[in-house]
């Protein structure tokens, strides 16, 4: 029956990101699986506990993948099922890995140290940005709370992870009130703080709201969603980037747009080597004081033969071509592979090369002689990476996605959620041009302008500013995450010093067994 809590856990957590998106249910939706690792007898079963929780969150929330793998990875049904099964079977360690550390914690050190759960939690979920393969943290606890502004403000300090935070300290402080045997004063303390914690949230929230919904936008962008299909001919596919952008730019009153964006899609003309679209592009871009922003591949000749990077091209109000950014954090299997003496079998997913270099430069680059910088798709998802461009004076963050491989999935809401917190994190408006959607400007209070529905052809318009402010994040990082890892590597050796008066000093196992 215990086991049941973590299934518990999985489902409910399911249920708080998007699409769903009960985002309040995330406060309760880790208390069964947290007052299991409270009963669970050692830290192998808490490990079990919270492998079974994580994988039936990604499994939920992440079944659009195995889609992904048999349209354009071209894998068989049952090939993409294992290798999506195999990806789950990595993720859901995470979890586990952070449950059994603080069961670990806990009996060695004693019942008090259950309180270090959020704390480890938090550098297990930094841990996602960096494995495998470069990371995934596409499921981090705090993304849950992308529509709950007031507290999500909380960002510029402490990123997504002390969001995160915030929700864990509550669902260990509930439990601790429900088992520990302690005096009421100990009993209650955890969750005074956690009350605390998320009042002075809100009361910030509050405060931030009010400043940054009052800023002014001098600028207008739009974003032209093409719903450009990956099922169409190559022909078709020129014809539409030859003409059917400049088709849905006619609809734009020149006057009120300052910035035109194409989003990330799949080309099949060269601006580096086409000159009839290289006049297409430059023509468009001179109808915009600003220019235009759009996605092409790159090639580079060498030695060695030819490079090919995912790059992002900047042309001025005069159609000159101002600068290029070569998108660094590329995804795997899907722009390259990783280990390819181990994954030799493997092909990449993206249909006009085989492999993609990743860049190495975190350009700004000039818009009508502001800094502004670009990300590409995937690279939204990763806090440190966006937070590099803005401190290196980035004054606006523009992201070109193609979220068209994820179809009618949760997906794009999931990977939209994911892209709001840059923005607030760095306080920067941040301009979403997506191929099949969701595009929209995030103002930096998380708002959303212009949204776009999915898979249609549209465009989205809304005002921007390019804002010089610093946040406190945008300094000095992850600096709460390096603090929770310091916090959990002191208690660590605390608890290895410490000697147990009985086997199994914290109780649990003698309640559990009652």
């Amino acid at each position: 029956m215990l086991m049941l809590l973590p299934v518990l856990s999985g489902v409910l957590l399911a249920v708080s990101f998007p699409r769903i998106g009960h985002g309040y249910l995330a406060w309760v939706a880790y208390i069964p699986l947290i007052a299991f690792v409270y009963k669970s007898k050692n830290a192998g079963h808490a490990f079990l506990g919270g492998f079974v929780a994580g994988a039936i969150e990604i499994f939920l929330l992440m079944i659009w993948i195995p889609g992904v793998m048999l349209r354009y990875g071209g894998l068989s049904t049952a090939l993409a099922w294992l290798a999506f099964g195999l990806m789950i079977g990595m993720l859901a360690c995470f979890p586990a890995a952070g449950c059994a550390i603080s069961k670990y914690l806990t009996k060695r050190g004693g019942e008090f140290f259950f309180l270090l759960f959020p704390a480890v939690w938090i550098v297990q979920e930094y841990a996602q940005t960096l494995f495998p393969f470069g990371g995934l943290p596409w499921l981090l606890a705090g993304y849950s709370q992308s529509d709950y502004l007031s507290m999500i403000q909380i960002a510029d300090i402490a990123g997504v992870f002390g969001i995160s935070f915030i929700i864990l300290w509550t669902g260990a402080a509930i439990v601790w009130l429900a088992f520990h045997n302690g005096s009421k004063r100990s009993k209650c303390a955890p969750l005074i703080v956690a009350v605390l914690l998320i009042a002075a949230c809100l009361v910030y929230g509050r405060i931030a709201l009010n400043r940054w919904d009052n800023i002014e936008s001098p600028f207008g962008a739009a974003m032209l969603q093409g719903n450009i299909s990956f099922d169409d001919t190559e022909s078709v596919l020129a014809e539409k980037f030859q003409r059917g952008y400049v088709k849905m730019a006619d609809k734009l009153n020149s006057a009120e747009t300052d910035l035109l964006i194409l989003p990330e899609s799949p080309s099949p003309i060269s601006f580096q080597y086409d000159p009839s679209y290289r006049r297409t592009l430059e023509d468009l871009a001179r109808r915009y004081s600003l220019g235009l922003i759009f996605n092409n591949i790159r090639m580079e000749e060498t030695k060695e033969g030819t490079r090919y990077f995912n790059s992002a091209y900047f042309l001025d109000g005069r159609g000159v071509q101002t600068g290029i950014y070569d998108k660094i954090h590329l995804v795997p299997f899907g722009e390259y592979i990783p280990l390819e003496k181990l994954f030799f079998f493997a092909e990449t997913i993206t249909r006009d090369v085989g492999a993609f270099q990743s860049g190495k430069d975190y350009k700004v680059i000039n818009i009508g002689g502001k800094p502004a910088n670009a990300i590409i798709c995937f690279e939204a998802v990763f806090p440190d990476l966006v937070r590099r461009f803005v401190r290196q004076g980035s004054r606006l963050i523009i992201n070109l996605t193609n979220d068209a491989w994820y179809g009618d999935s949760a997906a794009p809401y999931q990977h939209f959620a994911i892209a709001r917190f840059r923005a607030v994190e760095n306080r920067r408006f941040l301009i979403r041009a997506a191929n099949s959607g969701i595009s929209g400007i995030i103002d930096p209070g998380g708002r959303v302008q212009g949204a776009t529905g999915l898979l249609q052809e549209a465009i989205s318009r809304g005002r921007f500013a390019f804002l010089d402010v610093k946040t406190v994040y945008t300094r000095y990082g992850d600096a709460f995450v390096f603090l929770c890892a310091i916090i959990s590597c002191a208690l660590w050796i605390a608890a290895g010093f410490r000697r147990a008066s009985q086997p199994d000093n914290s109780g649990i196992g003698r309640r559990a067994g009652k």
